[in-house]
């Protein structure tokens, strides 16, 4: 299943999780914390938060493009908005101005704070393992990385095969939507 990415939701999130965490937060908690709030959505709602792509790192599941946008890489207009909205700092990531978080609705918030009360709940190393337990869709990539299909996670979370293929259906329309709406 194809997902359709928002640059700018992406950062609403992160900045969203930053701030809770008092205005920085580790590189390793924001991924983990914004991975388990786009899982929990998707398996609610049928679409997630940022629309980001999901994979599994011997340390757990992420949202692979947000990583790489925190490396450093990515597309090259959206490491532009990226950078502009957010510091990195070795392993630590900080705003650098103030980011409009009205494109996340109230029950995006809130999972946002599920999540976040969820990972920071869990301290340290433990956090890969609970991730590696609770989100079954995890596998172990070894020195790599394996891109998780969302159709997977849904699977674990048993959907049926008709409810995903539904939710597969209104992605794609929202991705088409999106891209017309781009295009303009």
């Amino acid at each position: 299943m194809l997902l359709d990415f928002h640059i700018d939701k992406a950062i609403a999130a992160t900045a969203y999780l930053i701030e809770r965490q008092g205005g920085a937060d580790s590189m390793f908690y924001v991924l983990k914390k914004l991975y388990y709030a786009d899982r929990t959505a998707l398996i609610k709602w049928g679409s997630p938060i940022t629309g980001d792509e999901f994979a599994s790192l011997k340390k757990g599941p992420v949202v692979s493009g947000i990583y790489d946008l925190m490396k450093g890489k990515g597309a090259v207009q959206d490491l532009k908005i990226w950078n502009e909205a957010i510091d990195r700092r070795g392993n630590t990531i900080s705003l650098k101005k103030q980011v409009d978080q009205g494109l996340l609705s109230e029950r995006e918030k809130e999972v946002l704070d599920e999540s976040h009360r969820t990972i920071e709940g869990i301290k340290g190393v433990l956090i890969s393992d609970w991730l590696h337990d609770h989100c079954p869709e995890w596998e172990d990539p070894g020195g790599s990385s394996i891109p998780i299909d969302p159709s997977t996670i849904l699977r674990k979370a048993n959907k049926t095969e008709e409810e995903i293929r539904k939710i597969e259906h209104a992605n794609e329309e929202l991705r088409t939507l999106s891209r017309l709406l781009r295009s303009r």
